[in-house]
C-alpha cells in the first residue's frame, strides 16, 4: 500500500457529497435553457458557514468513504461519553452515600 492509499484510509471527512446544478452565465450557453451544469462537491459548515469544496469524479467515492469513517468514529466517540457520564454518576452517587 502506498503512502497516499495509507493517508487516505486514515482520512476522517465531516460534511456531505452533493451535486451542484447551476448557470454559467454565458449567453449562449444550454444552461440558458435550462440544462444547468452538474459539479460534485463535499459540503460542510465551518465557523457557522456552509462551505463547499469541488470534487473531481476519481474523488467522490474516497470522499464518501471518510465522511462514513467520520460518521464511525463519531458514534463511538458518542458511546465512549455515554460510559463517562454514567461512570462519573456512579462514583459521585457512590460517594454521597458513603457520606452520610
Amino acid at each position: 500500500m502506498s503512502n497516499i492509499s495509507k493517508r487516505n484510509a486514515r482520512l476522517l471527512v465531516r460534511g456531505s457529497v452533493v451535486k451542484v446544478r447551476r448557470r454559467c452565465g454565458k449567453a449562449r450557453c444550454k444552461c440558458g435553457q435550462g440544462e444547468l451544469h452538474e459539479t460534485w462537491a463535499l459540503s460542510y459548515s465551518y465557523q457557522g458557514k456552509t462551505r463547499m469544496i469541488p470534487l473531481r469524479p476519481e474523488d467522490i467515492r474516497l470522499a464518501r468513504q471518510a465522511i462514513k469513517r467520520y460518521q464511525k468514529a463519531l458514534t463511538l466517540l458518542e458511546s465512549h461519553a455515554v460510559r463517562g457520564i454514567n461512570h462519573l454518576h456512579a462514583t459521585i452517587k457512590a460517594a454521597k452515600r458513603r457520606a452520610r
